[in-house]
């Protein structure tokens, strides 16, 4: 797989999110910064939701703004994260978790791609975070609505209280979780 080599829009993407570890909600999913967040979608969801996606958003609508430029109007700007690894399977932007275990697909993801989370309780992907840094075994993400690394490396937080940087392994993106490649 090529990927493109220009892509300021998810470079940015990735640096705006590095600024915003340490971030934190004042209130049960309120505060100036993520109510910030929750406006920045299409359509925009009301304070108090949950803000994983949210979080994605405002940091790619940032990037895009700050660098005059913009993207594929089909591209997802919702708070459902559903919508956004439909998008990559529909778009060919998708690898899936099981592909990265299995081989060398991880030199294809690159900082500024999105890491998308399988939640088994609500049968559907349910966390999204900014991929900072890969590796063989692993990423390194910063996400929204999310908690310090809890003592159980395998659980992924999707209803925690800020913006934290996590070290994640290929395994804890879920059986039908995966990598969207953002290449603009």
């Amino acid at each position: 797989m090529s990927r493109a080599s220009y892509r300021p829009i998810a470079e940015a993407t990735a640096s705006g999110a590095i600024a915003n570890i340490g971030v934190q909600e004042k209130g049960e999913n309120r505060g100036k910064y993520i109510e910030a967040y929750q406006a920045s979608c299409v359509p925009p969801i009301p304070p108090g939701s949950p803000w994983c996606a949210a979080f994605v958003r405002y940091r790619m609508k940032h990037a895009a703004h700050s660098l005059g430029l913009t993207y594929d109007a089909s591209f997802p700007r919702s708070g459902y994260t559903p919508e956004w690894s439909r998008w990559a399977k529909n778009n060919g932007k998708w690898i899936s978790a099981l592909d990265l275990k299995s081989g060398d697909t991880y030199e294809n993801v690159l900082p500024g791609d999105l890491a998308l989370f399988y939640i088994p309780t609500l049968g559907r992907i349910g966390h999204i975070g900014i991929i900072t840094k890969v590796s063989k075994r692993g990423l390194s993400t910063v996400e929204g609505n999310t908690s310090p690394e809890p003592e159980d490396a395998d659980e992924v937080e999707r209803d925690g209280d800020g913006v934290f940087a996590k070290m994640r392994y290929w395994n804890e993106l879920g059986q039908f979780g995966g990598i969207l490649l953002v290449d603009f």
